[in-house]
């Protein structure tokens, strides 16, 4: 038997052998580049301390709002506060209307606004929410009654 050609073949299948192959990140696609960006202008975790102000605010010592506030703030996970604002933006916005948002909350007018949309969304969810629930309420027991429309 002539061994001379697995000479030659075996540094090559050793060389394939030992060799790793790296993983490749995935690129970003260009919506989620705008989500980034998006999330970079007023970073969710300025949001949540934003949010957490009124909550903090029903201590009547100031030292116990602080401790509150800052309670809160270490209990929140970033990560998964990224990450769900991220998944949400990618749901309901398409890349041309992520384009137009970045290219709007980039300007001094933008800016000021996202800043203010956490308080704002404090002050108008929970009073959504107990609107909707009392209409959902109302709606259970005209139905109970056989008095939908």
């Amino acid at each position: 038997m002539n061994v001379r050609p697995l000479f030659w073949l075996a540094p090559l299948v050793l060389v394939g052998a030992c060799r790793t192959a790296t993983p490749v990140a995935p690129t970003p696609t260009t919506a989620e580049q705008y989500a980034e960006v998006l999330m970079d202008i007023v970073p969710p975790e300025i949001m949540m301390a934003q949010l957490a102000r009124p909550y903090a605010a029903t201590y009547t010592r100031p030292e116990k709002q602080t401790r509150a506030h800052d309670a809160f703030m270490r209990n929140v996970d970033v990560i998964e506060l990224r990450r769900i604002i991220r998944t949400a933006l990618l749901r309901h916005f398409n890349e041309a209307e992520l384009r137009a948002m970045a290219t709007f909350y980039a300007t001094p007018e933008g800016r000021a606004c996202m800043a203010k949309s956490a308080a704002f969304a404090a002050e108008v969810v929970p009073a959504c929410s107990h609107e909707a629930a009392q209409a959902f309420r109302k709606t259970a027991v005209d139905a109970a009654r056989g008095r939908l429309p």
